[in-house]
């Protein structure tokens, strides 16, 4: 397995909190799209990373190229997720992600 800090970029709504999270990467200036990750969490942890993430809401999404997510809820990317994978895919998206948790700021540890 491997471990990354990805930018949280949106999100699916459940009732009381996340169904997944989109996470990007960033490359040069560009923050692009690099997959999601719907596993890893509480019922608990899943309701209050709903309620830091309502905090930074974006009308918009802040990726580089838009992608087309009809569920996503967008967010200013200001929070990053922990998260171990399995792989990369050759389009550049996480293959069996998992979160570890939610960090405020840079990601860098």
């Amino acid at each position: 397995m491997q471990k990354g800090k990805f930018p949280v970029v949106g999100f699916v709504k459940d009732p009381s909190g996340v169904a997944a999270l989109y996470l990007g990467k960033r490359e040069g200036k560009d923050l692009v799209y690099t997959g999601k990750v719907g596993t890893g969490w509480s019922r608990t942890v899943s309701s209050q990373i709903r309620k830091q993430l309502d905090g930074v809401v974006s009308p918009k999404s802040k990726l580089t190229r838009p992608i087309r997510k009809p569920k996503a809820t967008w967010v200013e990317p200001k929070f990053y997720a922990d998260v171990e994978y399995r792989d990369i895919t050759s389009e550049g998206l996480l293959r069996a992600s998992s979160f570890k948790g939610l960090i405020k700021g840079s990601g860098r540890t």
